[in-house]
């Protein structure tokens, strides 16, 4: 009779109750929102981090083919605007199209005093060219631009 009741007591406790098998079911199901939410800002931040990367492109294209030019091509003033429109949908898995706007503008510029490293607009060419190149897009709803600078002076 003893032999039995060991016997029954040992089956008892061989496995987990319903109650402590649902808690662990309700304690990995809140594990894993949370990790699923962490995936979704990732997510999102790589898709920001490819919007500037296409931009920036876009205004890097320009900026090598301006710099490459002869001193005397590059035209003084602002140029119209150049839009490009990337198909988001084909790359992202996300429907519709993205515009960039890409604004360049081209000033003279001189010294401000001799020897001086601060430049200023000039209404004359002075033998120095300032390039600026904006790049404008909406990204969630919000405006993003990226500027790209540099100088090209005449050559000897």
């Amino acid at each position: 009779m003893k032999g039995l009741i060991n016997l029954k007591k040992t089956r008892q406790q061989a496995g987990f109750t319903l109650l402590e098998i649902s808690i662990a079911i309700i304690i990995l199901g809140y594990a894993m929102l949370i990790i699923a939410k962490l995936f979704g800002g990732v997510t999102m931040s790589a898709k920001a981090n490819e919007f500037g990367t296409l931009a920036s492109n876009f205004a890097r294209a320009k900026m090598e083919d301006l710099i490459n030019r002869d001193y005397d091509s590059l035209p003084e003033g602002t140029w119209t605007p150049d839009v490009w429109a990337f198909d988001v949908s084909s790359a992202l898995a996300q429907k519709g199209v993205l515009n960039f706007t890409r604004y360049i503008k081209v000033s003279w510029q001189k010294k401000q005093a001799p020897g001086s490293l601060i430049l200023t607009t000039s209404e004359s060419d002075q033998g120095l060219k300032k390039i600026e190149i904006k790049v404008i897009w909406n990204e969630r709803g919000k405006q993003q631009e990226l500027i790209y600078t540099s100088l090209v002076t005449r050559g000897a």
